[in-house]
């Protein structure tokens, strides 16, 4: 992932004929509504230079603040988290905590999901290893006590993402 990350950082934001036509208050709302870091001016710039354009900041810098008003709200924060999305602290002070407090609700969420995916597929493999006609009786044996065990598991996740749920609507 750190790989692709760093790949996907060094690519250009624009091309030559989007820093020629880019509307920057637009473009700004976009970045914004996106959660970006306002280090993504940076990134306009750096691309629009190797093109000999220059960008407009003050236009952008306006249109990113009305983009974070789309971004910063609870409802969006918790569908960033759920999402397994990733927050940048981009949201003004006065919609932070809110903002927070939904994202993590809604990461809490998705990790428990992907759990619950993850042990979904173990359970999977193992049924299969119990039909299976190569297997020994010690290791149906062992596969048995693994799904007990992942059911247990199943059964206190499916629980906590129950209650993750109510607590978003109880809360929000």
């Amino acid at each position: 992932m750190l790989v692709a990350a760093l790949a996907l950082s060094s690519c250009a934001t624009l091309n030559e004929s989007e820093c020629r036509t880019a509307d920057w208050y637009q473009l700004g709302i976009r970045d914004g509504t996106d959660g970006y870091p306002r280090t993504r001016l940076d990134d306009h710039r750096k691309a629009c230079s190797e093109f000999g354009m220059s960008a407009n900041d003050a236009e952008w810098q306006e249109g990113y603040e009305t983009g974070l008003l789309n971004y910063c709200t609870v409802d969006n924060g918790y569908k960033v988290g759920r999402g397994g999305g990733y927050y940048s602290r981009v949201c003004p002070a006065q919609s932070e905590a809110d903002f927070v407090s939904a994202y993590e609700l809604g990461k809490e969420t998705y990790d428990v999901e992907r759990e619950m995916a993850d042990l979904d597929r173990r359970v999977e493999t193992l049924q299969d290893r119990l039909v299976s006609d190569k297997v020994d009786d010690a290791t149906r044996k062992d596969a048995r006590r693994q799904l007990s065990d992942l059911y247990d598991r199943s059964h206190w996740l499916r629980r906590a993402h129950d209650r993750l749920e109510n607590e978003w609507r109880r809360r929000y």
